[in-house]
């Protein structure tokens, strides 16, 4: 595993780089010493069990500076209290300390939470700067004042932040910046006074900072090395050792959206919702089949039986997975309610979806589903189908050639891949007339590249022009000379742009001035709906056009299939599209 993998995409104190030469002998260093060994213990904090906010929740995250000494018992601080005991306190959560730096980040991204968002803010009962989630490591053991305390676990955010700040996206936020904080189990009780110094005196995992077993929580979570490793290490909590383990066991990522976001009163029993309020469907794995080295298909049925909602030529499914990602997988059979098939490709350097299905999902287990939904249709009037398709960009157009051989529609396939081994559906599609499907293999050769532009520029008006690919492909067939007005292109991207390498910006909302930050993770879409700003979607990956908003400042890096140069002017896809400056001003 190279050194730096584990680094990559997370979003946890990247301006502390490692450098060594495996993970394993990874030392933490910090902008600006090696190893910070002390720091002053500012403020020491406890509080009693009170209603949250505006909410019905009883918590004892509002917490007061102590007048005098606290003393640390075994398993709590003198006057502390919890509001969900089972949850939160006990042996190896008794002090929370929490870094009173990262209030500044949090005052820039939610300034009309300023108020709230200051030392004591998260229900820490320690208040101190210096010691920070890239600097301090499991097992590390402390000594302040009396006591002796030793590193146990990352703070895990729950939706009790949300309530706190009055943020609805606040605990998910924490959980992707890393800023967490952490918590201490008690080695030798004693009394503690703010202004006391916080020691390091014994560190026995440098390697495993709490921002490394972060990344391995929330970001790397399929690294069985790693997993491994984490499971049997006994200086960490129970709590997080255990879940681990259920990884390894179960290959499957828990639903953090119980923790992140709370649940209303039945909510366990009431169906799941989509991000568009329709109810999740249980599916069950009926069968598999290698399509290709790398692009296995799946049937899946109800769960209890029954029917399913139909679905018509072009239609995909989003599917919800135990990591809480979400995604969108194109039909290659027009289901009629029997069943959805979808084929998926394994994407090496992909965010975890794919390969968590071409790992875990097997005969037999069930996953989420959402119903059909078409941003691809078929259009009813063209005398001609035209369709280019791109690797496992061929999927959408299995379920519209079935639909043309049973209409009789007129149609012609032209299919690039890397080569008939790596191609899915070769014998299939294979199997059709020569005059209707077209095969091209690059062999890896970049030079044998495919005119796309002389098949368009033979078209008349009566054709209508399909892509689904790379967006090479679909530039090629957007920029082809041609005689088709633009309402006879369609385009379906089988993913968003990567914005692995995209910065980050600020997003504000006209109508009510609230503004968000948008990570280079994240897309405007993905924020609007974690802080309840609804708007339509459907194939969020920037061809449909359901997601399209008007901008009023700011410039947009449009990343879309959908708009025209001229409607760009003043509307950006905010499902793939990102700001190309600091801010931007959606008339929302």
């Amino acid at each position: 595993m190279d050194n730096r993998s584990w680094l990559k995409g997370n979003t946890v104190g990247l301006d502390q780089i490692v450098r060594v030469n495996r993970w394993r002998k990874i030392a933490m260093t910090t902008t600006e010493s090696e190893v910070i060994q002390q720091t002053i213990l500012r403020e020491v904090r406890v509080g009693k069990v009170a209603r949250l906010g505006k909410s019905d929740i009883m918590s004892g995250i509002e917490k007061s500076v102590c007048a005098g000494p606290a003393l640390i018992a075994q398993s709590l601080i003198a006057g502390d209290e919890y509001g969900s005991p089972h949850l939160h306190g006990g042996a190896e959560q008794v002090i929370l300390q929490y870094p009173e730096e990262h209030y500044a980040a949090w005052q820039e991204e939610f300034p009309e939470s300023a108020e709230r968002l200051r030392a004591g803010g998260f229900g820490e009962n320690f208040v101190a700067s210096g010691f920070n989630e890239s600097n301090i490591c499991i097992g590390d053991v402390v000594e302040v004042g009396e006591a002796r305390l030793q590193v146990s676990m990352p703070r895990q955010p729950c939706f009790r932040l949300n309530h706190r700040f009055e943020q609805p996206s606040m605990a998910r936020r924490v959980q992707q910046t890393g800023r967490t904080g952490w918590y201490y189990r008690v080695l030798k009780p004693g009394a503690v006074s703010s202004g006391v110094t916080l020691r390091i005196v014994e560190r026995r995992h440098p390697e495993w900072t709490i921002s490394k077993v972060q990344h391995f929580l929330y970001v790397d979570t399929e690294n069985v090395e790693a997993m491994t490793t984490l499971a049997d290490l006994e200086l960490m909590a129970p709590l997080i050792r255990n879940l681990f383990r259920k990884r390894l066991q179960s290959r499957q990522i828990e639903d953090w959206s119980s923790r992140l976001v709370e649940r209303s009163p039945g909510a366990d029993a009431a169906p799941a919702a989509t991000s568009d309020g329709k109810a999740w469907l249980s599916l069950r794995v009926r069968s598999m089949t290698e399509e290709s080295p790398d692009v296995r298909s799946f049937v899946l049925v109800a769960e209890e039986g029954g029917e399913l909602p139909s679905s018509e030529p072009g239609a995909h499914i989003k599917l919800k997975l135990p990591n809480g990602l979400e995604r969108h997988y194109s039909l290659c059979e027009n289901s009629r309610g029997r069943s959805y098939k979808i084929a998926v490709g394994l994407e090496q350097d992909g965010r975890g979806g794919s390969r968590w299905i071409h790992e875990s999902l097997r005969l037999g287990a069930t996953v989420l589903a959402s119903a059909p939904s078409n941003s691809f249709p078929v259009a009813p009037d063209a005398q001609l189908h035209v369709m280019f398709a791109g690797g496992i960009g061929i999927t959408p157009f299995l379920s519209m050639i079935q639909h043309f051989r049973e209409t009789g529609a007129r149609f012609k396939l032209f299919y690039l891949a890397r080569s008939e081994q790596a191609t899915p559906f070769l014998d299939e599609l294979g199997n059709l007339r020569a005059n209707e499907v077209r095969f091209h293999f690059t062999d890896g050769d970049s030079t044998r590249r495919f005119d796309v532009g002389a098949i368009i520029e033979a078209l008349d008006e009566t054709a209508h022009v399909y892509c689904c690919g790379s967006a090479s492909l679909m530039d090629a067939v957007r920029n082809a000379p041609t005689k088709l007005p633009a309402s006879h292109y369609h385009f379906e991207a089988f993913a968003p742009v990567a914005t692995d390498l995209a910065r980050p910006f600020t997003v504000r909302l006209a109508s009510s001035g609230k503004s968000f930050a948008v990570s280079a993770r994240q897309s405007i879409l993905e924020v609007l709906r974690a802080n309840a700003v609804n708007v339509p979607s459907s194939c969020e990956s920037g061809s449909c056009g359901t997601c399209v908003v008007d901008y009023s400042q700011g410039t947009v890096e449009h990343n879309d299939f959908c708009l025209s140069a001229g409607a760009r002017k003043s509307r950006l896809a905010i499902c793939v599209s990102r700001a190309a400056t600091d801010s931007i001003t959606l008339e929302l």
